[in-house]
Order: C-alpha cells, then sequence, then structure tokens
C-alpha cells in the first residue's frame, strides 16, 4: 500500500493512507445488495433481525452476517430491548452517499440510453 497521502483537491483535504482504507471499507461494506435493502429497509426506523428477515425475505442468519459487517464499518448501531436486539442507522450521511450514487447512475442510464438513439 503505498505511503504517500492522496489528494482530494476537489474536496480540499488531504487523506492518509489509513483513512483511505477505511473509506474502502465501508464502501466495500455497501457492495452487496443485501447490505443496501438493510440499510434502506433501516432508514425509516429501528428493526430486529427477525423483522428484516421477514420483510426482506433473507434467512436469519444471514441478515445477522450482513448487521455484522455494517455494524462493523460504523453504518448500523444495536440496542437491546428486553431480550431483542434492534438495529438501527448509526451513520445517516450514508444516505446522502447513495442519493449521490442513485443521480450517478440514472445520469450514466439516460447517456447510455441517448447514445444508442443517436447510433440507430
Amino acid at each position: 500500500m503505498p505511503t504517500s497521502e492522496y489528494n482530494d483537491k476537489d474536496a480540499g483535504r488531504s487523506l492518509s493512507p489509513a483513512m483511505v482504507a477505511r473509506v474502502v471499507e465501508r464502501l466495500k461494506a455497501l457492495a452487496d445488495e443485501n447490505r443496501v435493502r438493510i440499510v434502506l429497509r433501516l432508514k425509516d426506523s429501528p428493526s430486529s433481525v427477525s423483522e428484516l428477515a421477514k420483510v426482506l425475505g433473507i434467512g436469519q442468519p444471514s441478515v445477522s452476517k450482513h448487521l455484522a459487517i455494517l455494524k462493523q464499518v460504523g453504518l448500523v448501531e444495536a440496542a437491546r430491548q428486553g431480550t431483542t436486539v434492534h438495529y438501527a442507522i448509526r451513520d445517516r450521511s450514508i444516505f446522502e452517499l447513495c442519493a449521490l450514487v442513485c443521480d450517478g447512475v440514472s445520469r450514466f442510464a439516460n447517456e447510455q440510453h441517448e447514445a444508442l438513439r443517436l447510433n440507430h
């Protein structure tokens, strides 16, 4: 891994190699369809593993594994309520990132569509 800092001129700051590694870790945590679905489901209210499994149609062991990954990178947090653990979004800035990515995906799809129309 390079030891020099990454300089993001647009953002006006430098990122150390350790910070770049953490950013990559967080992005990797989101590089799974089920984890994105879990995050979106938790946007409005906390849920238990069993609630998420039922609503999303994913097995409870799989939901638990995905939540552990999201928790490890600081995107969700867990709170025990009696015998049930409820998971909630810890870092709501994730939704700003989702909006940026969705906008980029839409723009790219529109550009591709326009390019195909021009080629015919």
